[in-house]
């Protein structure tokens, strides 16, 4: 009875997954109409400056400066979001969908060996908010030790935004309290690590405002503002670069190719995958790599190398005896619906992660340094919703499903997930051709450094000691001893069962970075070097990885990226305002610095001088 009970569910759940993608599909359908009889786009507009990219980076740095009375065009090459995605809970349904790029690495040789065709699937969003619409929420501010050297004032961004908003977990499973007990037990400090930047756990605190998803395009809804333009469907195909300056932008809209003047400049906001392409694509890149498709090269800088990105394993690793994590049947429930649409309450309000932590590995004795694991927990597991869902979004083949996952379907798994925070295997993003719609190869070499292994494996070492921990021991808690497929030939829980365990789940954490990065690619002041009037802001500048989530601190070198450019563009006019004084000066032999002048006093002079 129970099993068709449960068939019966999936069925349900299969259903609304569906009508839900017809739904946004048929949603994006329409944008994309209605946009298009709209379009009155004229080209060779002039802006102050352009930003490419929608994102959490683009839309904070556009607001901003269109606030400050500067012509802004904001391109970004998705559509805008519809209806209900502003549901915590639906963050991993958006992904795959056409609001996501769909970016997939190239075969790896060292990992994913449990994935489709060994590659890792990497979403990120192409739609207003960028990924920051589809990711899950996570507001992580790392370690202090990941900025010393090259954003020692990160302190200063995290508190000067007060329309980004932040939230406590509005709901959480029983199990994240009693994690958060076994981690007391086990004498590791909790506290709220975005207060104190150390190592620790806490419950996650998420982008939210009044139980809803926060994304960043929410900051261009807040007011109307006229010297803001924005363009949605818009595909920045090349910058356009005169000599050693930044001209503009060229784009294609609906068929339709334009050309836009930034004046003061173009923002790079694109993310760690689309700006190093279009840099390359415009003649900024490794020589030899832009010469293979005739791109006449303007600066040779390594763009697209240091590909860095947090991975993950022990998906469904652990098992209890008792159901305290997330289920269809807490989802799916009428009275979560209600819960969450009437009082803002309920499982709705999840985005997945309930608690998050960072710690030193035996193998990280210097702690002058960030610690090197983090741990994410997840009250569910890829086997809970029976392939609808998470085997999609992560690209699990079906051999490993049907053998690994499928079994635990009746079975309480929950996910404690140890992340690799700084990889020492570094990756490459290079073009597969000059065509500006192909997607690039990206190659991230995970596991290319036999380190990063065994960090992972002590991450699982650290899990197991958790384990025996008088808490979890009260709910049965043990490791899924199902051997891993492809690591039969290993005895169970060796170091060497646990390194091909690691090289066939190995996960991406979604967070790709330092594909421009600062020193090589782009200064401290966000230019790229070589070349004027070009900046990028995002996570492909970061020259290393923080010690947790990237969405905030992405958006806090994009506040810091502000007050640059508010701070040039008030020094450009102090400057200009001394020149004409100085030439009213100089002019009319009133006085040689404006400044011990009284503006009645010139106004006089000049009079004198006329007559």
């Amino acid at each position: 009875m129970l099993i068709v009970i449960k068939l019966l569910l999936f069925a349900f759940v299969s259903t609304l997954v569906t009508l839900f993608l017809f739904y946004i599909h048929f949603v994006f359908i329409f944008d994309t109409y209605f946009q298009w009889f709209l379009n009155d786009v004229q080209d060779l507009q002039e802006y102050d400056y352009i930003v490419v990219g929608a994102g959490s980076a683009g839309t904070i740095i556009a607001t901003n400066l269109a606030e400050n009375g500067h012509k802004i065009l904001l391109l970004e090459a998705g559509g805008t979001a519809p209806f209900f995605l502003d549901i915590p809970l639906l963050g991993s349904l958006i992904q795959n969908t056409i609001y996501d790029w769909q970016y997939t690495t190239v075969s790896q040789d060292y990992a994913c060996k449990g994935l489709i065709n060994n590659q890792s699937r990497w979403p990120r969003g192409k739609i207003l908010g960028g990924s920051s619409r589809l990711n899950y929420m996570a507001y992580v501010l790392g370690h202090q030790l990941d900025y010393e050297t090259w954003f020692p004032d990160f302190d200063e961004f995290t508190k000067t935004d007060e329309s980004i908003s932040i939230s406590k977990l509005k709901w959480n499973t029983d199990f994240a309290d009693i994690f958060l007990e076994a981690i007391k037990e086990s004498n590791h400090n909790i506290s709220d690590l975005n207060l104190q930047l150390n190592t620790g756990f806490m419950k996650a605190q998420l982008t939210m405002e009044n139980s809803k998803r926060w994304s960043s395009d929410k900051l261009l809804y807040k007011k109307f503002n006229n010297h803001l333009t924005v363009l949605t469907h818009a595909h920045a195909t090349k910058i356009l670069i005169n000599l050693d300056k930044t001209e503009g932008i060229e784009f294609i809209r609906f068929g339709n190719k334009y050309t836009a003047i930034g004046k003061e400049g173009v923002i790079l906001s694109a993310g760690a995958i689309e700006s190093p392409k279009l840099l390359m694509l415009s003649g900024i890149g490794p020589k030899e790599h832009l010469k293979e498709f005739d791109i006449n090269v303007i600066s040779d800088l390594p763009v697209g190398q240091n590909l860095v990105d947090h991975i993950l394993t022990g998906l469904d690793l652990i098992v209890l005896n008792s159901s305290i994590g997330l289920n269809l049947s807490d989802i799916f429930n009428p009275m979560s619906a209600l819960s969450y649409f009437l009082f803002g309450k309920g499982p709705w309000t999840s985005s997945g992660i309930e608690v998050f932590g960072t710690l030193y590995s035996p193998l990280q004795t210097n702690k002058s340094v960030a610690p090197d694991l983090q741990l994410m927990i997840l009250p569910f597991g890829a086997s809970k919703d029976n392939g609808l869902i998470s085997k999609k979004a992560m690209g699990i083949s079906d051999e490993v499903y049907n053998k690994y996952f499928a079994p635990l379907l009746n079975q309480n798994t929950i996910t404690i997930a140890p992340v690799l925070l700084h990889p020492k295997s570094k990756g490459e993003l290079r073009l597969r051709s000059n065509d500006p719609f192909q997607k690039p190869l990206i190659n991230p070499k995970y596991l290319s450094n036999a380190d990063d292994i065994n960090t992972l494996i002590e991450g699982l070492y650290f899990i197991k000691k958790l384990m025996n921990t008088t808490t979890l021991r009260k709910y049965g808690a043990s490791l899924n001893k199902k051997s891993f497929p492809g690591c039969e030939d290993h005895v169970f829980d060796t170091k060497e069962y646990w390194k091909c365990y690691i090289q066939h789940l190995t996960l991406t954490s979604y967070h790709p970075a330092g594909t421009c990065r600062v020193g090589d690619v782009v200064d401290e002041t966000f230019k790229v070097y070589n070349v004027k009037n070009l900046y990028i802001v995002d996570a492909s500048i970061f020259p290393s990885l923080p010690s947790g989530n990237i969405n905030a601190p992405v958006m806090a070198v994009a506040q810091k990226a502000v007050r640059f450019f508010k701070n040039k563009i008030a020094e450009k006019k102090r400057k200009l305002k001394q020149l004409k004084s100085s030439n009213v000066c100089y002019v009319f032999n009133i006085c040689s610095n404006m400044e011990n002048c009284d503006r009645f006093d010139i106004f006089n002079l000049v009079k004198k001088k006329i007559k």
